[in-house]
C-alpha cells in the first residue's frame, strides 16, 4: 500500500489550526478566498481553518489570541488574510520541528539561534514574518499583546523563540500588497520605540543586550520617515540622536541627504518666488 506524504513523515496524527484574521475594511473578500484556498492546497498535513472575523476593528493581535484561544491542537499556524502560503509550506515546516525540537518555525534560510532570532528582530535584519509563524502549543504559550500598535508579531515571534526555540524554513508564503492593508496606516513614534523595548525586555531580559542597536536602527528608520514627509528638522534630530548609539553610516548619509534635500527645496521654492516676482513685474 502507498504511503501518504503525512504517514511518511509522521504527521497522520497531526491536525494544524490555521488562525487567520479578517477586517473587511483592510482585506477584500477575494483576498481571502485566495488564502483559503492556499490552505486547501496544503498537502500531507491535516488543517483546521479559523477566520477571526474582526468587524469593530479591534486589531490583527486581538483576533489572533482568539483564534489561539479557539484551537484545540497542538500546532497552530497563522497567515494573514492578504497573504497566500506556497505549497507543501506547512510539511516542511512540521518536518523542520521535528526535527530540531523547535517549538516555532518561521521563514527562512539562514540557521539563528533563539537569542540571535531575537537580535534579527530587533534591528530589522528580518520582518514580516507572520505568516510563516508555525507553533507548537506544547512549547510555546505566548500571546499576541494587544496594546501594540505595531510590531506585536515582532514581540510575540521573541517570547516564543525564547520559550521553546526556532527553526526556519524558506520561501514559505507570498506577501500581496495591499494598498488598504492596516500596517499601510500605523506610523511609529519615539515613544512606541521605546514602549516596545520595555515590553521586550520585560519579557526577555536577555534581550538587553541588543539595545544599542536597537535603538540606533530605530532612530535611523524614524529619521527616514520624517524625511519622507519633509519634516526636515525632526529627520536631522532623529539622525543626530541615532549616532549617540554609534557612528554609522546609515545615519551619517541620513544627516547629509536630510541636509541636501532641504537646500535644495528651499532654493527651488526661491527660484519659483522669484520668478513669480518678475512675472507681477
Amino acid at each position: 500500500m502507498q504511503r501518504t506524504a503525512a504517514a511518511q513523515d509522521g504527521f497522520e496524527d497531526e491536525t494544524v489550526s490555521v488562525i487567520i484574521p479578517f477586517c473587511d475594511v483592510y482585506t477584500s473578500d477575494e483576498m481571502l478566498t485566495q488564502a483559503l484556498r492556499s490552505v486547501e492546497e496544503q498537502s500531507g498535513v491535516e488543517t483546521e481553518v479559523i477566520v477571526v472575523e474582526d468587524p469593530d476593528e479591534r486589531g490583527p493581535a486581538w483576533a489572533r489570541n482568539a483564534g489561539l484561544e479557539r484551537a484545540d491542537t497542538r500546532y497552530a499556524a497563522f497567515l494573514d488574510a492578504d497573504d497566500v502560503w506556497r505549497q507543501g509550506k506547512l510539511r516542511r515546516q512540521l518536518r523542520e520541528m521535528k526535527e530540531t525540537g523547535a517549538g516555532m518555525c518561521v521563514d527562512g534560510r539562514e540557521e539563528y539561534s533563539p537569542v540571535e532570532f531575537v537580535g534579527a528582530l530587533l534591528t530589522a535584519e528580518t520582518f514580516g514574518l507572520t505568516s510563516s509563524i508555525t507553533i507548537d502549543t506544547e512549547q510555546v504559550d505566548a500571546r499576541f499583546d494587544e496594546s501594540l500598535e505595531r510590531r506585536e508579531d515582532h514581540l510575540y515571534m521573541i517570547e516564543a523563540a525564547s520559550q521553546g526555540g526556532v527553526c526556519f524554513t524558506p520561501d514559505t508564503f507570498i506577501a500581496r500588497d495591499n494598498e488598504d492593508g492596516l500596517s499601510k496606516h500605523v506610523d511609529s513614534s519615539y515613544e512606541q520605540i521605546v514602549e516596545f523595548f520595555r515590553k521586550v525586555t520585560g519579557r526577555v531580559p536577555e534581550a538587553e543586550r541588543f539595545r544599542r542597536p536597537y535603538f540606533q536602527n530605530s532612530l535611523i528608520y524614524l529619521g527616514r520617515l520624517r524625511l519622507e514627509d519633509g519634516e526636515y528638522p525632526a529627520a536631522l534630530r532623529y539622525f543626530v540622536e541615532s549616532l549617540g548609539y554609534g557612528v554609522s553610516v546609515k545615519g551619517v548619509g541620513g544627516i547629509g541627504l536630510t541636509l541636501l534635500t532641504a537646500v535644495y527645496r528651499l532654493s527651488r521654492r526661491q527660484i519659483r518666488s522669484r520668478l513669480a516676482g518678475g512675472a507681477h513685474d
